[in-house]
């Protein structure tokens, strides 16, 4: 990220995809921070900006910060998560962002709590929000292509090589590849040889 871009972030304020913190939090805010965007569309978190004055604050950190970070994704969260930590110079100061993708694998957890990220805030995930989020797939080692197209699956009954492909933009031999993956793990079922290949999914017994 350039200066320009954390301008216009501090211009939007924070929300939904924006976290500011003048200092560098605590493990434990940070963790539920990093959990809630995980639980809902992604953000960044932004360290050593105080959006509220527009004052450039900075922090005290170096490289082994994002260790830490990394750490913290590992050990504190629930699934594991994979955050980046970008480091922005202002002359002699230093901003911090952390980015989070919106997971695959939800609900995300720190301390056994599921946080979603409601517009400026990370809360507690009541229970029936947290079965909404709730990957009926996850823990199954897929990556998002594959997680979309059972979504489709459900909304279209099937999937082939060929629409797999168009869907996705990738080659034949990659289409093959997850889509046999996850008939090898029975999460789908080929039906048909050759090019009339389709995948469905099993019925529920």
């Amino acid at each position: 990220m350039t200066w320009e871009d954390i301008i216009t972030l501090l211009e939007q304020g924070e929300g939904q995809s924006v976290e500011f913190e003048k200092y560098i939090p605590s493990s434990e805010d940070l963790a539920r921070d990093m959990v809630a965007f995980a639980n809902s569309d992604g953000g960044k978190i932004v360290l050593g900006l105080d959006d509220k004055n527009k004052h450039l604050v900075g922090v005290e950190a170096d490289d082994s910060f994002k260790t830490l970070i990394k750490e913290l994704g590992e050990k504190r969260c629930f699934p594991k998560i994979d955050p980046s930590v970008e480091m922005i110079a202002r002359g002699d100061k230093k901003i911090l962002v952390i980015n989070v993708l919106e997971g695959d694998e939800k609900p995300y957890k720190t301390d056994d709590i599921c946080y979603l990220r409601d517009v400026g805030q990370s809360r507690p995930a009541k229970d029936e929000e947290e079965k909404q989020i709730t990957n009926p797939w996850g823990g199954k080692g897929l990556n998002k292509r594959q997680l979309r197209t059972l979504q489709l699956m459900q909304e279209h009954e099937s999937i082939t090589n060929r629409e797999y492909r168009e869907a996705f933009n990738v080659s034949h031999k990659t289409a093959h590849i997850e889509l046999t993956m996850m008939a090898d793990k029975k999460i789908v079922k080929s039906e048909g040889s050759g090019r009339s290949t389709c995948y469905i999914l099993p019925k529920e017994e």
